[in-house]
């Protein structure tokens, strides 16, 4: 909402469903909503004005997941400008805090008497100095694998549904990466009904199986103007009767010139969409369009005793512009 937010428009006016229309809607908000703070020193920033909390909730968003590579875009107080903007709106932050118990913390929600729905967040895309401490404000890194797992477990004692929210993956992937299977296993085994996904900037596929599902990607969903398959996205609506998923569908969209999705009702890329969501994603696989991106941050490491175990990990981002629409066929 870099753009969009600055220009006056409101992005979610199209959406069909409108995400009012569901009792909780949940999206990842990449991007900080704050005038404070300096950029980061990483490849690519993203910031909207404060009007965009109150957008955001005008649009019937309930939750705002933060668990992602760009909510400290502009540093520590910016990032706890857009938690204290989004709960004044009424939007609950997830994912990230003032401090390591903000950030990994679930939230709760009673969507109505006897049914109370839990939310998880994390990242397993970190750039250096972005998970939070006891003392410094910042993400919930999904390395702290027990913290995340321990914290579901938690969650599903308290709630009747739980929901982890996650930013990882490979950009431009249509299909998902083995540690993005591995990590679903594991919240799915430790109490979680449903995995969400997000950061391959393409949609991929959701699976359904004994009551649970798992979405890898919901793609770009309010993002800059895409004409190829990073501007295929939509809306994914589970039905739940009570404490139980009776099923999933997924409402497609496409990006149109203002960066907002509106319905995609036929042609190829919606054939493409229902083809990835499916499952059948292989073959919509892009080619690469560039050399792969030099590291835009070091490997995370934690000097406290929430220090990394995943050394070898780093953050990479890809060019917003450098999309080469004409091989995305």
């Amino acid at each position: 909402m870099d753009r969009s937010e600055a220009a006056g428009i409101d992005p979610f006016a199209g959406i069909e469903p409108a995400l009012a229309s569901a009792d909780i809607a949940v999206v990842n908000v990449e991007m900080v909503i704050s005038e404070r703070g300096a950029p980061a020193d990483k490849k690519y920033v993203f910031r909207a004005p404060p009007s965009a909390a109150e957008r955001i909730a005008a649009a019937g968003v309930d939750v705002a997941s933060l668990a992602n590579n760009h909510a400290m875009d502009y540093g520590p107080d910016a990032l706890v400008d857009t938690v204290d903007l989004l709960e004044a709106n009424g939007v609950i932050a997830l994912g990230a805090g003032a401090t390591s118990s903000d950030a990994y913390g679930h939230q709760v929600i009673e969507v109505r008497p006897g049914v109370r729905v839990a939310f998880v967040g994390a990242s397993m895309v970190v750039p250096l100095g972005f998970p939070a401490s006891q003392t410094r404000p910042g993400i919930a890194s999904a390395y702290q694998r027990d913290r995340v797992l321990a914290n579901v477990r938690v969650a599903a004692e308290e709630a009747d549904v739980v929901i982890a929210v996650v930013h990882w993956g490979i950009e431009r992937m249509t299909c998902p990466e083995g540690r993005q299977r591995d990590l679903a296993f594991e919240l799915l085994r430790n109490g979680a009904d449903a995995v969400i996904g997000h950061h391959p900037h393409v949609l991929q596929p959701v699976v359904f199986d004994d009551g649970r599902l798992v979405a890898y990607s919901l793609g770009n969903f309010v993002w800059h103007y895409r004409s190829g398959i990073t501007g295929d996205t939509g809306v994914l609506q589970i039905d739940f009767d009570g404490a139980e998923m009776l099923g999933w569908s997924f409402h497609p969209h496409l990006l149109d010139v203002n960066g907002a999705p509106v319905p995609a009702s036929e042609g190829a890329r919606l054939d493409r969409i229902n083809d990835i969501v499916s499952g059948d994603c292989a073959r919509h696989q892009p080619p690469p369009t560039t050399a792969a991106p030099e590291p835009d941050a070091d490997p995370e490491s934690e000097t406290e005793s929430e220090s990394e175990t995943e050394g070898d990990e780093s953050a990479t981002e890809t060019e917003p512009e450098a999309e080469d629409e004409a091989n995305e066929g």
